[in-house]
Protein backbone atom coordinates (compact mmCIF):
# COMPACT_ATOMS: atom_id res chain seq x y z
CA UNK A 1 0.00 0.00 0.00
CA UNK A 2 1.11 3.51 -0.63
CA UNK A 3 1.60 6.30 2.04
CA UNK A 4 -0.97 8.06 0.27
CA UNK A 5 -3.45 5.27 -0.05
CA UNK A 6 -2.59 4.67 4.22
CA UNK A 7 -3.52 8.39 4.74
CA UNK A 8 -6.26 8.37 2.65
CA UNK A 9 -7.54 4.95 4.25
CA UNK A 10 -7.32 6.55 7.83
CA UNK A 11 -8.93 9.73 6.71
CA UNK A 12 -11.79 7.53 5.43
CA UNK A 13 -12.12 5.63 8.63
CA UNK A 14 -12.18 8.84 10.71
CA UNK A 15 -14.10 11.03 9.05
CA UNK A 16 -16.47 8.70 6.56
CA UNK A 17 -18.12 11.79 4.92
CA UNK A 18 -15.11 14.30 4.65
CA UNK A 19 -14.51 16.03 0.98
CA UNK A 20 -12.73 13.79 -1.12
CA UNK A 21 -13.16 10.75 0.88
CA UNK A 22 -14.21 7.93 -1.26
CA UNK A 23 -17.50 6.53 0.29
CA UNK A 24 -17.48 2.39 0.55
CA UNK A 25 -19.64 0.54 -0.84
CA UNK A 26 -22.33 -0.10 1.96
CA UNK A 27 -21.78 3.33 2.98
CA UNK A 28 -22.65 4.75 -0.77
CA UNK A 29 -26.01 1.94 -1.01
CA UNK A 30 -27.22 3.34 2.91
CA UNK A 31 -27.02 7.11 1.50
CA UNK A 32 -28.98 5.99 -1.71
CA UNK A 33 -31.27 3.97 0.16
CA UNK A 34 -32.32 6.84 2.37
CA UNK A 35 -35.70 8.50 2.33
CA UNK A 36 -34.88 12.22 0.75
CA UNK A 37 -35.80 14.39 3.10
CA UNK A 38 -38.96 16.52 3.47
CA UNK A 39 -39.04 20.02 3.07
CA UNK A 40 -39.54 22.09 6.77
CA UNK A 41 -42.40 23.11 7.42
CA UNK A 42 -43.51 26.49 7.50
CA UNK A 43 -43.48 26.98 11.39
CA UNK A 44 -39.87 26.20 11.32
CA UNK A 45 -38.45 27.85 8.37
CA UNK A 46 -40.55 30.90 9.93
CA UNK A 47 -38.56 30.57 13.55
CA UNK A 48 -35.47 29.45 11.27
CA UNK A 49 -35.25 32.99 9.47
CA UNK A 50 -36.58 34.94 12.54
CA UNK A 51 -33.48 33.72 14.31
CA UNK A 52 -30.72 34.50 11.56
CA UNK A 53 -32.22 38.36 11.31
CA UNK A 54 -31.82 38.69 15.13
CA UNK A 55 -28.54 37.43 14.96
CA UNK A 56 -27.57 39.92 12.13
CA UNK A 57 -29.55 42.77 13.85
CA UNK A 58 -27.60 41.71 17.25
CA UNK A 59 -24.10 41.72 15.05
CA UNK A 60 -24.47 44.98 13.44
CA UNK A 61 -25.88 46.01 16.97
CA UNK A 62 -28.93 47.58 15.86
CA UNK A 63 -32.29 48.29 18.00
CA UNK A 64 -35.45 48.85 17.07
CA UNK A 65 -36.78 53.10 17.63
CA UNK A 66 -38.65 52.27 20.81
CA UNK A 67 -36.33 49.31 22.43
CA UNK A 68 -33.67 48.45 24.38
CA UNK A 69 -32.34 45.36 26.22
CA UNK A 70 -30.04 44.21 28.78
CA UNK A 71 -28.57 40.99 29.99
CA UNK A 72 -27.40 39.82 33.21
CA UNK A 73 -24.18 38.33 31.66
CA UNK A 74 -23.12 42.09 30.36
CA UNK A 75 -21.20 43.93 33.30
CA UNK A 76 -22.08 47.18 32.27
CA UNK A 77 -24.80 48.71 34.68
CA UNK A 78 -24.08 46.63 37.52
CA UNK A 79 -23.91 47.88 40.91
CA UNK A 80 -21.72 47.07 43.78
CA UNK A 81 -23.77 47.48 47.49
CA UNK A 82 -22.73 48.12 50.80
CA UNK A 83 -24.20 44.46 51.69
CA UNK A 84 -21.03 41.88 51.33
CA UNK A 85 -22.17 39.77 47.93
CA UNK A 86 -24.57 42.09 46.54
CA UNK A 87 -24.86 43.68 43.33
CA UNK A 88 -27.70 45.00 42.01
CA UNK A 89 -28.34 46.47 37.97
CA UNK A 90 -31.19 48.90 37.09
CA UNK A 91 -33.11 47.85 34.17
CA UNK A 92 -36.30 50.42 34.15
CA UNK A 93 -37.49 53.11 36.28
CA UNK A 94 -40.81 53.94 35.51
CA UNK A 95 -41.53 57.20 38.35
CA UNK A 96 -44.46 57.35 36.68
CA UNK A 97 -46.46 54.02 36.69
CA UNK A 98 -44.53 53.90 40.10
CA UNK A 99 -42.60 50.53 38.93
CA UNK A 100 -39.10 49.45 38.89
CA UNK A 101 -37.35 46.71 37.59
CA UNK A 102 -34.13 45.22 38.26
CA UNK A 103 -31.80 42.10 38.74
CA UNK A 104 -30.31 41.42 41.90
CA UNK A 105 -27.07 38.98 42.18
CA UNK A 106 -26.33 37.35 45.55
CA UNK A 107 -22.98 35.58 45.87
CA UNK A 108 -23.23 32.47 47.60
CA UNK A 109 -23.91 33.06 51.47
CA UNK A 110 -24.96 36.68 50.49
CA UNK A 111 -27.44 38.40 53.14
CA UNK A 112 -30.30 40.62 52.39
CA UNK A 113 -31.55 42.44 56.07
CA UNK A 114 -34.59 41.96 57.39
CA UNK A 115 -36.83 44.85 56.27
CA UNK A 116 -40.83 46.10 55.79
CA UNK A 117 -42.43 46.67 53.04
CA UNK A 118 -43.60 50.36 53.84
CA UNK A 119 -43.67 51.96 50.40
CA UNK A 120 -44.94 49.18 48.79
CA UNK A 121 -44.66 45.86 48.15
CA UNK A 122 -42.30 43.49 45.59
CA UNK A 123 -42.30 40.87 43.65
CA UNK A 124 -39.57 38.53 42.33
CA UNK A 125 -38.98 35.65 40.18
CA UNK A 126 -35.67 33.50 40.48
CA UNK A 127 -33.63 33.39 37.43
CA UNK A 128 -30.69 30.93 38.12
CA UNK A 129 -29.57 29.61 41.75
CA UNK A 130 -31.25 29.69 44.72
CA UNK A 131 -32.20 31.93 47.33
CA UNK A 132 -34.39 31.50 50.98
CA UNK A 133 -36.72 34.46 51.40
CA UNK A 134 -40.36 34.66 53.07
CA UNK A 135 -39.11 31.18 55.00
CA UNK A 136 -39.06 29.56 51.71
CA UNK A 137 -36.39 28.07 49.67
CA UNK A 138 -36.62 29.14 45.93
CA UNK A 139 -35.01 27.93 42.77
CA UNK A 140 -34.53 28.91 39.15
CA UNK A 141 -38.23 29.70 37.81
CA UNK A 142 -40.11 30.28 41.47
CA UNK A 143 -41.66 33.61 42.03
CA UNK A 144 -42.86 35.39 45.45
CA UNK A 145 -44.66 38.85 46.11
CA UNK A 146 -44.93 40.27 49.28
CA UNK A 147 -47.39 43.40 49.45
CA UNK A 148 -47.24 46.38 51.31
CA UNK A 149 -46.96 46.66 55.04
CA UNK A 150 -45.57 43.04 54.90
CA UNK A 151 -42.44 41.53 56.97
CA UNK A 152 -39.80 40.02 55.66
CA UNK A 153 -36.85 38.30 57.39
CA UNK A 154 -33.39 38.21 56.06
CA UNK A 155 -33.48 37.22 52.47
CA UNK A 156 -30.33 34.00 52.32
CA UNK A 157 -28.66 32.74 49.26
CA UNK A 158 -27.40 29.52 49.57
CA UNK A 159 -25.41 28.78 46.54
CA UNK A 160 -25.87 32.52 45.01
CA UNK A 161 -28.70 33.75 42.83
CA UNK A 162 -29.93 36.10 40.42
CA UNK A 163 -33.36 37.15 40.49
CA UNK A 164 -36.11 39.50 38.93
CA UNK A 165 -37.20 41.94 40.84
CA UNK A 166 -40.38 44.75 40.74
CA UNK A 167 -41.03 47.19 43.16
CA UNK A 168 -42.55 50.63 43.57
CA UNK A 169 -40.07 53.39 42.68
CA UNK A 170 -40.65 55.15 46.11
CA UNK A 171 -39.20 51.89 48.29
CA UNK A 172 -36.42 51.72 45.12
CA UNK A 173 -35.65 55.35 46.32
CA UNK A 174 -35.71 54.33 50.04
CA UNK A 175 -33.46 50.89 48.93
CA UNK A 176 -30.98 52.90 47.03
CA UNK A 177 -30.26 55.51 50.13
CA UNK A 178 -30.20 52.38 52.01
CA UNK A 179 -27.43 50.49 50.12
CA UNK A 180 -25.10 52.82 48.81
Amino acid sequence: MSVKTKTQSRRAAAEPFAAGVALTGAVAKLALAAPSAAAPSLHVKDTLMARIRGARAAERDETPAGWRFESAARPEGWRTTKLPGVRVKTLSVDERRDVVMLLMEMAPGARFPDHVHIAGGDEGLVLSGDVITGGRLMRAGDYYFAGEGTSQGATVSPSGCTALLSLTARAWNEWRAALA
